[in-house]
Parts: structure tokens; C-alpha cells; sequence
């Protein structure tokens, strides 16, 4: 449990070495440890970095990295393997999105300030010694307590028609239902924005909600990394089947276009009236507005503005004007062959 400056860290050498990296809190005489894990193996190879808790109130990652870093042994690894199982210490430990330390987004406070807040010096710790090192990023997130995600590996629009195709082969590595092609205009410094602009294979997700430990979501996280890293050339042997039998197949979606979000037209109790991951065509009626300030009302019907599925639903139901309460996703062309991929 001691603490090592950054300067300290033994990136390369063959093994496997968990380290507390220190940040003082500002204004105080103390300090924050973040578990930062460096696994090397015994042949050269690509670097995986692994990242839970990035939100303090998401813990599929958090468990997940923590079984894979128990298991992973160096004499079976080629490449390298960072993993950092809980990326905001003080969120996490408040049992809250962000850190109580300084209000800081992790996931809105990147590329990081090596003089900012507590939050932002963590991210720039992240991009200039982590990212930098990678060739493939994943970053474990779950939905929270406001909304609930289709349970998906993600990442965003790709132009490269190579890189677009390693993407989707690692994110259906993940042997979840759904690979969803997002849009970043909900926020700006995510984490796998700095990381897309480094050129890595850069994938998020959503692995449960709630702020629960999804039965499922912890093994997508964990059995998912080490599929990636088979994938990858990072660890031998054959990708195993996670996508469990209630589903056909595999399906890679997107909506990128955020006009397309369906927001609350009144304030009231949001009822879904479709499930996550249901498929609806237009027109469906997909989620319904009470207001119980006049209890004879029936409440405003929202209907699907496309044929698709829903990939988010609002899941505490109080709900604003203005709020997103539904987002339905299309299916869009798969790069990959016929039987690639864990269908």
C-alpha cells in the first residue's frame, strides 16, 4: 500500500506490479491513491489499458479489472497490460458520479491540468503517462442512476474504413448484445476522446445501471478485457462465447445525430413503454408523460421517430422539460464477414 511518484513507475520490465500512485488534495495534508497495475509480459507485444470506475457510482469495471488483474501472469502475456481498476478514488468512495473533493466529471475533465483541480490532475496524469502508452483503450462505464443504457460496447463515429472495422471486431470481442456507434455532443474531455485522438483503438460501454454490480455486466467486463486481449495477440487461445443465448446475434447500431434524442416535451413521471434493447418502428409508442398535478389526464404519448432500438431510456422516472427520456438507435452495416465476431 505504499505510494510511488509517477517517476518512480516501472513501465517495461517483465512482471506484475500494483502501484498507488499519490495527489494532494488541495488545500489539505493528504492524499488521494490511485491503483494503477503494470503488467509486462515475457514477449514483446501491443498495450491494453483497462479502465473502471471512471464515474464513482459504476462498479462492473472496478470488479472486473480487479478479477483480471489477479489473474493475468507475465509468463503468459505478450505486451503489456495497465489497469486501473478505480480511476476516481474520492467518487468512488463516495458512492457518487463525481468526486466530492472538487464536484470534478472525471469523464469531462480530460486531457487533464497538471495544476488543476484534483480531478484534472488525474486525467492529465492519465494522458501523458497512461494513454500515451496504448495501442487499446477501454474505458468501463455503466449508466448510472439517471438513465438505462442498452448494454453495449461503444465508441464513436470512425471515417477510417480500417480502423471502423477494428473497432467494431473489438467491441463484439465484448460478446455483448449490441455495439453502438455514439455521438460525443453530450459532453466534451471524455476520456475516450483524448484517447481517439491519439490514434488508439478506443472503446467505452455500458455494462449495467443503477448503481448495482450487473451479474452479467461483471462478466462482460471481465471475461470481455480477456477476449480483447486474446484478440489483440495479447494472451493465448480462443475467443470465448459471452453473448448469451436469449440473443441471435450480435448487432452493431448507432445514433450519432443527438437532434435525434427524444427529450421530455412537459415535466411529469416518465413511463417507458418500451424496453431497452427492444426493437420499435416508427410511430411506436414508446414512452409516456404523466403529470399528476391533474390526475384525469392520460399523459402525453411519445411516439419513435424511426424504425430501431432503444438504446437509452430515462430510469428515474421524476423527469424535466427538456430531459432525455428515450434514444433509439438504427442498425447500420456491419464491416465484418459473416461468422466473424462472437455472434
Amino acid at each position: 500500500m505504499d505510494i510511488t511518484p509517477v517517476k518512480d513507475i516501472d513501465w517495461e520490465s517483465p512482471g506484475n506490479r500494483l502501484y498507488h500512485v499519490p495527489f494532494t488534495y488541495d488545500g489539505e495534508w493528504a492524499r488521494v491513491r490511485v491503483p494503477v497495475s503494470v503488467i509486462c509480459g515475457h514477449r514483446p507485444g501491443k498495450t491494453l489499458v483497462a479502465i473502471g470506475g471512471t464515474h464513482g457510482d459504476e462498479y462492473e469495471g472496478p470488479i472486473g479489472c480487479k478479477k483480471l488483474v489477479a489473474e493475468l501472469e507475465p509468463e503468459r502475456l505478450s505486451g503489456r497490460v495497465i489497469v486501473i481498476p478505480v480511476l476516481n478514488v474520492p467518487a468512488f468512495q463516495a458512492d457518487q458520479r463525481e468526486s466530492p473533493l472538487d464536484g470534478g466529471n472525471m469523464n469531462r475533465a480530460f486531457p487533464g491540468d497538471a495544476n488543476g483541480t484534483i480531478t484534472s490532475r488525474i486525467a492529465h496524469f492519465v494522458t501523458h503517462e497512461v494513454l500515451s502508452r496504448a495501442d487499446i483503450v477501454v474505458d468501463i462505464h455503466a449508466a448510472g442512476t439517471s438513465m438505462e443504457i442498452m448494454r453495449a460496447a461503444s465508441f464513436h463515429q470512425i471515417d477510417d474504413p480500417e480502423l471502423f472495422r477494428a473497432h467494431v471486431e473489438t467491441a463484439f470481442a465484448f460478446g455483448m448484445p449490441f455495439a453502438l456507434v455514439y455521438t460525443g455532443g453530450m459532453g466534451t474531455g471524455l476520456l475516450s476522446e483524448e484517447a481517439e485522438k491519439m490514434g488508439k483503438i478506443t472503446i467505452g460501454g455500458e455494462f449495467g445501471y443503477g448503481a448495482s454490480a450487473d451479474l452479467e455486466g461483471v462478466r462482460w467486463a471481465y471475461e470481455g478485457l480477456k477476449n480483447v486481449m486474446k484478440l489483440h495477440g495479447l494472451m493465448p487461445g480462443e475467443l470465448e462465447r459471452l453473448l448469451p443465448e436469449r440473443f441471435k446475434r450480435q448487432v452493431l447500431a448507432a445514433n450519432t445525430d443527438i437532434d435525434r434524442y427524444i427529450t421530455a416535451p412537459i415535466s411529469g413521471i416518465a413511463e417507458p413503454l418500451a424496453p431497452i434493447g427492444a426493437f420499435v418502428n416508427k410511430g411506436d409508442p414508446v414512452v409516456c408523460i404523466h403529470d399528476f398535478d391533474d390526475i384525469t389526464n392520460p399523459g402525453v404519448i411519445i411516439q419513435a421517430d424511426r424504425d430501431g432500438y432503444v438504446a437509452c431510456r430515462k430510469f428515474r422516472a421524476r423527469t424535466r422539460q427538456g430531459d432525455v427520456v428515450m434514444v433509439i438507435a438504427e442498425e447500420i452495416p456491419n464491416p465484418l464477414a459473416e461468422g466473424e465476431g462472437l455472434q
